[in-house]
């Protein structure tokens, strides 16, 4: 039997859902940035995950307290730019996915070089009428099998037994 076509309104939940994700995406640079630890939070579930490649696996409270320690105190005081590439977004009804490669510049000696170049991979809760971070992972591309791993999930759907996530 020959799938059915999405209605109009279907196809409009669709183009909506991609780009609120990709403005969550778009978000998270300037919010770490310049700090704006409420903005963090809006973005990302209560008890979200951000397993960063090289600084450890970070659950809830933790991830903001990143942002709001000694680590972001050094990188702001040098200059600093966290930079995304365009996303591609896999909608899967109330979960998403996104991978893209993240950037991390920093100024030093008047010039502003690449520290660190990653894959990342977002998974996304839909809440109430709008979508949340639920858990972010990434890796660096210096030779690590995990973040090839992370790449070549591009075109995945979310996972559906991560947990249903509430706030």
């Amino acid at each position: 039997m020959p799938e059915s076509t999405p209605s109009l309104e279907e196809r409009l939940q669709k183009v909506e859902d991609l780009l609120a994700i990709q403005q969550l995406i778009a978000a998270y640079g300037p919010a770490a940035d310049s700090r704006s630890l409420d903005l963090l939070r809006s973005l990302w579930t209560s008890d979200g995950t951000y397993d960063v490649g090289g600084y450890g696996n970070l659950e809830g409270a933790d991830v903001l307290q990143m942002f709001d320690g000694p680590f972001f105190d050094d990188l702001m005081a040098q200059g600093c730019a966290h930079v995304s590439t365009n996303p591609h977004i896999v909608v899967d009804g109330d979960r998403a996915s996104a991978t893209h490669y993240a950037f991390l510049f920093m100024h030093e000696n008047g010039h502003f070089k690449a520290a660190r170049l990653s894959s990342s991979r977002w998974e996304f809760l839909r809440i109430g009428a709008g979508w949340k971070i639920a858990n972010r992972k990434n890796r660096l591309l210096d030779g690590n099998p995990e973040a090839r791993e992370i790449l070549a999930k591009v075109l995945a759907p979310p996972p559906s037994n991560s947990p249903a996530l509430a706030d």
